[in-house]
């Protein structure tokens, strides 16, 4: 129950649940709803929050980050809006509960055993940004091929050993 779900999925009367109406609106491609500071006290503190968000009977593992004063913005997948048909100016319910889920990547073999072999490169690993991680193993799963996948991971792992952070230094 770690990520805010009960053993048969539903988040709707585990304590810490709220249950908000929010008017979605769009910016670019994304779609947003204003949530109160205020309301989700419960979920926890801090700039960012995480969360489990029951909508339309899916969950997903959303991050409230910060908004205009006193709220924080949440951002809604479209497939997920596309499914109950609503869009930009509908007002929604939907209920957040707490997350307290790791959100760290589960890391590729190759880079597992080259963090044991030299731990300075899994401390640098652990100093970049959850997203940055996230974004990282998702590329190397990509790969259709185990010599791809292994030859991003090396990418990655030289490039924390030359630059000591995962992006380039001319980026």
């Amino acid at each position: 129950m770690a990520c805010g779900l009960s053993e048969t999925g539903e988040i709707a009367n585990l304590p810490g649940v709220i249950h908000l109406e929010a008017k979605l609106y769009r910016i670019t491609q994304i779609r947003w709803v204003d949530v109160p500071k205020a309301a989700v006290k419960s979920l926890g503190a801090g700039r960012m929050v995480n969360a489990v968000l029951h909508f339309n009977d899916d969950h997903d593992r959303v991050t409230l980050v910060p908004g205009k004063r006193g709220h924080y913005r949440l951002a809604f997948k479209v497939e997920l809006l596309r499914a109950a048909r609503v869009d930009a100016g509908d007002t929604i319910s939907f209920s957040l509960a707490p997350d307290t889920a790791s959100r760290e990547p589960m890391l590729p073999e190759e880079m597992r055993k080259a963090f044991q072999a030299r731990p300075i490169l899994g401390e640098r690993w652990a100093a970049e940004s959850i997203a940055n991680k996230r974004q990282v193993v998702r590329y190397i799963e990509e790969a259709k091929s185990p010599e791809t996948r292994a030859r991003r991971c090396w990418i990655f792992i030289e490039r924390l050993a030359e630059v000591g952070k995962l992006s380039h230094p001319d980026y």
